[in-house]
C-alpha cells in the first residue's frame, strides 16, 4: 500500500481527490491530508508518503515553497502538482525543484489516475533497480576483501601487473597520490609462542584490521606466518617530519591495542612515504627491513631512523631486491640461502668454466656492496684471487657475505654513535635555553620516540637527565663565583624559576645552592 499526502486548502478539493482515488484504486493508497504548506511539510517529515498532491496556492506557507522545503529533506517522493489556470505559470519553476507531474484543476478523474498510475509504476521501477543495486553492492563489499588481498599481496610479493593493479585500484575506489607501508610482525622465540600465535591468528589478523582501518583510512594485508602489512594513504601537503611522527604515534596504537588484547610482542616497521602504487612497494620492502631490525632499541622502528642519517646514502632497493632486502634485515640465514640459489644458478650456468662463474659472483658481491657496505671492490676482486674450483669458490663467497653482514652491523653502529655525538653537542650549544627532545630529535633527523630510546641506550639516561646534569654542573661552576646572585646563576643555568632551580639543584646534589657555596668557602 502506497502512502498519498494532499496537500490543499479546500477541504473539499481534498476530500474529493481522495474519493476519486480510492474509488478508481481501491485498497491501494492511505490517505493523509494537509491544510497548508506548514502542515504538508510536518506530514512529510513524520508519515514519510510515497505521493504529494501539493496545491500551488494556499496560505502561509505557498506550495512552491513546501515543495521545495520537502525535495531538500526527502529527495525520493514524488510529487504531483495541483494547479489552477491562472498560476500554471508556477508549473515549469516546479518542474525545476523536481515535481514529477501537474494536474489543472478541476482535475479530471481519468488524467488523475493515468498520473498516479505513472508515477507508481516509476516507483517501483526504481525499487527493483535499487534492489539490484543493493544486491550487487552486496556482493561487491563481499568481494572487496579478496581485491585488498590481492592488492596488498601484489606489492608485498613484487608482481605487480599493471591492468590487475588499475583494476584493483579502480574496484577498492583508491586515490593513492602517496601513502606507505607498515609490517607487523609478532616476533616468537621458543615453540610455545608460535603455538599460541597460531591458536589466535585468525581473531587477531581480524580485529587488527577492524582496530587500523577504524584508525585511519588503509588497506590491511592477509596474515603471513607471523607477519602483516598495513597501507596508509597520506595528504600530499603534508610534512615529511610530521608525516614520520604520526606513522610512529599509529604504530604505537596498534602496539598498545595488540599486546593488551592477545598478550603478543608485536615489532612494527614503518617505510618512507612514496608516490603512487610504485612508491607503496619500496615502501613495503623498506618497512620490511624497519620490522626486523637487529637492534632491540626499539620495537617500533621508521625506516628513515635506522638509515639515510647524516647524509649517508641509504640502502638501495632496486637491484636484487630479495636477497638486499634479506641482507638489510640480517636475517643470516635467509640471505646465506638466498645468495647460495643465486651461486648455484650461476654455477649451472657456467658449465665447468669456474673463471666464468666466478667472475659473475664477483660481480654481483660488488653491486651488493655498492649499496650496503663501504667494501671497496678491490677488496673483493683481492679475495677471489687465486680461488679455483667450485668448492674454494663457493666457500670465498659465503665469507663475503658473512663480512657484508658484518660492516652492516658495525656501520649502523657507527651511524648510531654519530647521531648521539651530533645531538649532544647540539644539547651543549642549548641546554641553557628553553630546549626540548623534541626539538633535538627533528635536528638529528630522527623522531621523538626512535631517538629516546637510542639517546637512553647510549648515553645511559634519559634526555631530561642529561640535560639537567648539564645545567647543574653549570650551576656548580658558577656558584664558585661570590659575584653572581643565586638568580642570576637560576638563568644562566637555562632555568626560569629560581624555586624550582633550588628544588632540583638539591633533589641532584642533596644540598641547597646556598649550602653548597657556604661550603665552597675557605
Amino acid at each position: 500500500m502506497y502512502r498519498l499526502l494532499i496537500a490543499d486548502d479546500e477541504a473539499l478539493e481534498r476530500e474529493g481527490l481522495e474519493m476519486m482515488v480510492s474509488r478508481m484504486l481501491p485498497g491501494q493508497f492511505e490517505f493523509i491530508h494537509a491544510e497548508n504548506g506548514r502542515k504538508a511539510i510536518q506530514m512529510a517529515d513524520e508519515k514519510r508518503p510515497d505521493f504529494i498532491f501539493m496545491d500551488i496556492k494556499m496560505p502561509g506557507i505557498q506550495g512552491l515553497e513546501a515543495v521545495r522545503e520537502i525535495m531538500s529533506r526527502h529527495q525520493e517522493v514524488r510529487i504531483i502538482l495541483v494547479t489552477a489556470h491562472d498560476y500554471f505559470a508556477y508549473a515549469k519553476e516546479a518542474l525545476s525543484l523536481g515535481v514529477k507531474d501537474y494536474i489543472l484543476k478541476p482535475a479530471k478523474r481519468d488524467e488523475l489516475i493515468e498520473v498516479l498510475r505513472k508515477q507508481a509504476a516509476e516507483l517501483e521501477e526504481e525499487k527493483r533497480r535499487r534492489g539490484e543495486e543493493l544486491e550487487i553492492r552486496e556482493k561487491l563489499t563481499r568481494l572487496l576483501p579478496l581485491a585488498e588481498n590481492e592488492l596488498t599481496m601484489m606489492l608485498m610479493m613484487d608482481c605487480i601487473q599493471e591492468f590487475d593493479l588499475r583494476y584493483l585500484v579502480e574496484l577498492l575506489n583508491i586515490s593513492w597520490e602517496q601513502g606507505y607501508a607498515m609490517v607487523l610482525s609478532f616476533p616468537f622465540g621458543e615453540r610455545k609462542d608460535w603455538e599460541h600465535l597460531q591458536s589466535v591468528r585468525k581473531v587477531l589478523h581480524e580485529d587488527l584490521k577492524q582496530y587500523a582501518k577504524l584508525q585511519l583510512a588503509c588497506m590491511v594485508s592477509p596474515m603471513i606466518g607471523n607477519r602483516m602489512a598495513v597501507f596508509v594513504p597520506v595528504p600530499s601537503s603534508g610534512a615529511g617530519f610530521t608525516n614520520r611522527v604520526d606513522a610512529l604515534v599509529f604504530g604505537e596504537r596498534l602496539q598498545a591495542f595488540a599486546e593488551h588484547r592477545f598478550k603478543l610482542p608485536l615489532s612494527i616497521g614503518i617505510g618512507t612515504v612514496g608516490e603512487g602504487m610504485e612508491g607503496l612497494r619500496r615502501s613495503y620492502q623498506e618497512a620490511a627491513a624497519a620490522s626486523a631490525d637487529s637492534t632491540d632499541v626499539v620495537r617500533i622502528r621508521h625506516y628513515e631512523d635506522i638509515c639515510q642519517r647524516d647524509g649517508m646514502p641509504g640502502i638501495a632497493l632496486d637491484e636484487e631486491r630479495k636477497l638486499l632486502d634479506a641482507l638489510q634485515r640480517q636475517h643470516k640465514e635467509e640471505a646465506r640461502i638466498r645468495f647460495l640459489d643465486v651461486l648455484e644458478r650461476l654455477i649451472a650456468g657456467s658449465g665447468a668454466d669456474d673463471r666464468v662463474c666466478r667472475d659473475e659472483v664477483v660481480g654481483l658481491l660488488i653491486s651488493l656492496a655498492r649499496q650496503i657496505s663501504h667494501r671497496s671492490p678491490a677488496e673483493i676482486v683481492s679475495h677471489f684471487a687465486g680461488v679455483a674450483g667450485m668448492a674454494s669458490l663457493r666457500q670465498a663467497a659465503a665469507e663475503q657475505l658473512e663480512r657484508m653482514l658484518e660492516d652492516m652491523t658495525e656501520e649502523r653502529e657507527h651511524r648510531q654513535f654519530r647521531v648521539i655525538e651530533r645531538a649532544k653537542s647540539y644539547i651543549g650549544e642549548h641546554y641553557k635555553s628553553d630546549i626540548s627532545m623534541e626539538q633535538t630529535a627533528e635536528y638529528v633527523n630522527l623522531s621523538p620516540y626512535y631517538f629516546s630510546k637510542t639517546f637512553k641506550l647510549h648515553t645511559g639516561e634519559t634526555f631530561i637527565d642529561y640535560v639537567t646534569r648539564l645545567r647543574i654542573d653549570e650551576a656548580k661552576r658558577l656558584l664558585e663565583s661570590e659575584e653572581l646572585s643565586f638568580k642570576e646563576i637560576c638563568y644562566m643555568a637555562g632555568y626560569n624559576d629560581p624555586n624550582y632551580f633550588s628544588r632540583i639543584f638539591k633533589k641532584t646534589t642533596g644540598v641547597t645552592p646556598t649550602e653548597f657555596r657556604q661550603h665552597l668557602s675557605p
